[in-house]
């Protein structure tokens, strides 16, 4: 039929009808044999949950090689059968050409009528052919197994996971392969692998979906020899015909991702940066080949059970259904770049988990500079409590353990609510199985959900926490003082939550697959679901509350006993900064200007203007399963339960959640060897997600972070007046977050390159040296970027806020200080006893006052601006933006005819004093010496952090005479 992919033909009638398909023959007429007939003997293999994962490798891949399934006598398909259409010289099946064994156990529950569970131990074995199944037809045994390609095989063994299947992909000669060996690849076996993906959308007579009984297999007694009926037949082109002797070299052409065994990666030689290893000398050189590696994702594996004893499952059971799809059932939550939507394709994956993995999110159980921060507060605690180094490990331990709620959420939960009481430390976050057992076997498993970070499972199960009937505070001042510091709730164990209606959701394959129901709640969409980890209050481990004290708001509400001796502040503030703007609808429920959390940082569209990309919005479905425009399948559930809508009304959300930290996805980036991560995308073959994500965040800084104006008149003879003003964009202070970001000002006045001669600097306010130092006129740091003290005074040295600039080393940084009791500068995150500066960036629509009820106290000064700043009416007002005048003498020398002042706004996520700080600290700590040889190494020529530091916006003016 012209136009049609698919055709399906069905066997009728009594009379005797004989088809030759793939050079086998099978009758129509053949009868259901009597119950009891032999259908072979058992396969003999352990269950897959009771050995160790390679030693089942073993033994499986061994059964397979030698086709010990046909030695058994097990029923096979009545010959090599299609799995989808074949046109044009391409495959659409779920599959390649299949011929399909079925153990004893199966096939008795087929003739059964599917009724029940398939016992544990049973097997179906596929047999992988190129597509399609006439190039084979007429081949005898010998040559058809010569031209076997691999297996798809699923093992019963309900004690492994929900689904209750062991499933494997070997190719023909498959030896046992270290998955967790660089570059990590996706495992050939396990359980909770992608295969659910399409065998979810199976059902069994009259089972509930996600019932004991409803099997995950599309077997059908039509296809196996001995049976009455014939296979579905598919449209077949004779296109196969003209490469037909090219088979063996035929690319493949399937709905599954490539299985191939990729090689270890060869990696150049990076020697260190001289200038970085004798500016940050506290540490030597040390190569990342010798450094404590982070255990790889493939180690990161924990399914659902079926026993429900599971609260939280790793990303990669979430990846099955919601990464992207490619050709030919796709693209699907995929932008090809090209005209080629095949496996491996140039593109952007925007779905949810291709995404997310490379956000700080998805990184934050492995981001490199929180476990180093971590290693510095420990070393800090032991130093102080070295003549009490009891009280120093419980500080230490309820530190650890209160970090982890946020950065290892899922296994800090999952630990928390089998071990109550206990604290979750290190160890059990960087714990791992046996390389050759199952990953995230035994209590391995929690440290699989911890370093799965803010996983899929965490945000999709928060839900309101509620509150007393009694408690009479407004509900915003109860949840911040009750729900913050990673002190989320979440919803029953099998509920799962989203933002779009349930009559708009298609539930059954995740019930399924995985035990948990999709469920709408509008709690994804506020910001505070954001704002239980975007609000972090820490106590000042070196500040006690003395019996003369004044009470700490704070610390009086603390839950943690270990904490209450000592005064808190707030260490991050982003949600309440959100809070108090303009964009808020915590307080005005029908703000007509709000803009949450994921309003701003999940985009509804892609633009990439490098490659002519533009998607406003996307439209797309968010889940690939084997939905009704697949090929024809047997047992498959209803085809309203399959049906996933495209969403085209703007409602598809990228999980990019874009932000400005360039720095971690370069270390990752660079070190995914030691970092443990895999970069190329095994659902679509990309090997481009680091950089597009890269790519998002610096989009997100030119775009959506802030806007610089300048302008320059000339008031005297040699004397230029340059005004840079400066707009923040974002709904929150800019920067936010942990403390030690910041961003500064460079003012430039320059002659313009001309006739071949480089542009000519002749002052400057806000340079830096090639490993973001600032630097002053002499090119030397200045005083001020390392608290150096001042000489007569002894104070230690910093940039105040300005509203004046005169020198070249005085400089506009963006930023908070923190001082500790005593009185130093300090970046260690439980000794911020006293702000001495915070400039940043205000959001629009601050006010000193709030928003309204619910914002109070200690959580309202925690979005002011230091005494300074608010002095400065930019501040004072909640415009957003702050306005700097520089008044500059030249040089009599110079040319003043041919002058432009540029003036350029740059972020830092990783400023050079932290740093220093960070490696001073802890020099002996693995995860310190980690980070100083990674930071040594890190190549940043063609890196848009080039010298340490992120354009974020830029202005330039031509200065007239």
């Amino acid at each position: 039929m012209a136009g049609t992919t698919l055709r399906r033909r069905y066997a009728a009638g009594v009379g005797i009808v004989v088809v030759a398909l793939s050079g086998v023959l099978y009758s129509s007429a053949e009868t259901t044999p009597a119950a009891g007939q032999d259908y072979g003997r058992p396969a003999g293999l352990p269950l897959p949950s009771s050995v160790p994962l390679a030693k089942f490798e073993e033994k499986l891949f061994s059964f397979l090689n030698d086709r010990e399934y046909v030695r058994l006598g097990w029923r096979p398909d009545k010959g090599v059968r299609d799995t989808g259409p074949f046109l044009d010289g391409k495959s659409y099946g779920t599959h390649p050409a299949v011929r399909v064994y079925y153990s004893p156990g199966v096939v008795k529950w087929l003739v059964g009528g599917r009724v029940g569970k398939i016992p544990d131990g049973e097997m179906i074995v596929k047999e992988q052919y190129p597509a399609p199944a006439a190039r084979h037809r007429g081949k005898s045994e010998a040559v058809l197994r010569a031209s076997l390609e691999s297996w798809t095989v699923m093992v019963k063994d309900s004690a492994g996971s929900h689904d209750g299947w062991f499933w494997s992909n070997p190719t023909a000669g498959q030896c046992v392969v270290d998955s967790h060996q660089d570059p990590f690849p996706y495992p050939v076996s396990g359980f909770g692998q992608y295969c659910v993906r399409c065998h979810a959308s199976t059902r069994s007579p009259g089972a509930e979906a996600s019932g004991a009984n409803n099997e995950y297999t599309f077997a059908s007694l039509r296809n196996i020899a001995g049976f009455p009926g014939e296979p579905i037949l598919f449209r077949v082109d004779d296109s196969w015909r003209e490469d037909a002797r090219k088979a063996k070299a035929e690319p493949k052409q399937d709905a599954h991702p490539s299985c191939a065994r990729p090689k270890a990666v060869e990696r150049p030689a990076r020697p260190a940066d001289l200038g970085f290893l004798n500016f940050f000398n506290s540490i030597g050189s040390l190569e990342p080949a010798a450094l404590r590696r982070l255990p790889p994702e493939t180690h990161d594996w924990a399914v659902a059970r079926r026993d429900g004893s599971r609260e939280f499952v790793t990303s990669n059971q979430c990846m099955s259904c919601h990464a992207g799809l490619m050709a030919p059932f796709g693209p699907s939550m995929y932008v090809p770049a090209g005209k080629t939507a095949e496996y491996g394709a140039a593109g952007w994956d925007v779905s949810p988990y291709g995404e997310w993995r490379w956000t700080p999110m998805g990184l934050a159980g492995r981001d490199p500079v929180f476990f180093a921060q971590l290693e510095t507060e420990m070393r800090l605690l032991r130093d102080d409590y070295r003549h009490d180094p009891a009280r120093g490990r419980e500080l230490s331990e309820t530190l650890t353990d209160t970090c982890l709620k946020c950065h290892g959420s899922m296994g800090h939960r999952e630990f928390h609510r089998e071990h109550p009481g206990a604290k979750f430390t290190l160890d059990h976050a960087l714990a791992i199985a046996d390389p050759a057992d199952h990953p995230g076997a035994g209590d391995a498993r929690y440290g699989a959900l911890a370093r799965d970070g803010v996983s899929c499972a965490v945000c999709h199960r928060m839900q309101p926490k509620p509150q007393p009937a009694c408690d009479p505070r407004p509900y915003l001042q109860f949840f911040i003082e009750t729900a913050t510091t990673g002190d989320f709730t979440v919803g029953p164990k099998g509920d799962l939550y989203g933002p779009i209606a349930n009559d708009q959701i298609a539930p059954y394959a995740m019930e399924h697959a995985t035990g948990r129901r999709p469920k709408h709640s509008p709690f994804l969409k506020s910001a505070q679901l954001c704002g239980t980890c975007h609000t972090v209050t820490l106590p000042n481990v070196d500040r006690p509350i003395a019996p003369t004290d004044p009470p700490d708001e704070l610390a009086a509400l603390q839950t943690v006993p270990a904490y209450r001796r000592f005064h808190h502040h707030v260490e991050q503030s982003t949600y309440l900064e959100w809070l108090n703007s303009e964009y808020e609808n915590e307080i005005d429920k029908a703000n007509p200007k709000a803009k949450t959390c994921q309003d701003c940082h999940m985009a509804t569209g892609l633009t990439d203007a490098r490659r002519g990309l533009d998607r406003s919005p996307l439209r797309t479905r968010i889940a690939a399963i084997q939905d009704d425009t697949y090929p024809e399948a047997e047992n498959l559930a209803p085809h309203a339960d399959l049906h996933v809508r495209v969403r085209e009304d703007g409602s598809y959300r990228r999980h990019n959640f874009s932000g400005l930290n360039v720095f971690l996805l370069e270390l990752f980036n660079q070190f995914d060897d030691v970092l443990g991560v895999r970069k190329d995308n095994f659902m679509t073959g990309s090997k481009e997600d680091v950089s597009n994500a890269i790519q998002n965040f610096v989009e997100t800084a030119r775009r959506d972070t802030a806007d610089v104006r300048v302008a320059a008149a000339w008031p005297g003879l040699n004397r230029l007046t340059a005004r840079v003003a400066v707009r923040n964009k974002a709904g929150h202070r800019f920067p936010s977050g942990v403390g030690f970001r910041r961003a500064f000002l460079e003012l430039t006045v320059y002659q313009p390159a001309r006739g071949g001669q480089p542009e000519r600097v002749v002052w400057a306010s806000g340079q830096t040296n090639a490993l973001g130092v600032l630097i002053g006129a002499d090119g030397r740091p200045l005083p001020t970027e390392f608290f150096d003290r001042d000489a007569a005074t002894g104070s230690q040295l910093y940039q105040p806020h300005y509203e004046v600039i005169t020198s070249p080393d005085q400089v506009q940084v963006y930023e908070t200080l923190l001082l500790n009791a005593k009185g130093e500068f300090t970046t260690s995150f439980v000794r911020g006893c006293r702000t001495v500066k915070d400039n940043r960036l205000l959001p629009r629509g601050w006010k000193p006052d709030g928003p309204g009820p619910g914002l109070t106290g200690r959580y309202l000064q925690a979005t002011h601006p230091d005494a300074v700043a608010s002095a400065d009416r930019d501040y004072a007002t909640g415009s957003g933006g702050d306005e700097v005048t520089y008044q500059i003498e030249l040089p009599r020398a110079i040319d003043v005819t041919d002058l432009e002042v540029r003036a350029t706004l740059y972020y830092q996520a990783l400023p050079p004093y932290y740093l220093r700080n960070l490696f001073a600290a802890a020099p002996d700590g693995p995860a310190t010496a980690r980070l100083h040889a990674m930071a040594s190494h890190l190549d940043l020529r063609a890196s848009p952090v080039r010298d340490w530091k992120l354009p974020v916006a830029s202005a330039t003016t031509r200065l007239k005479r």
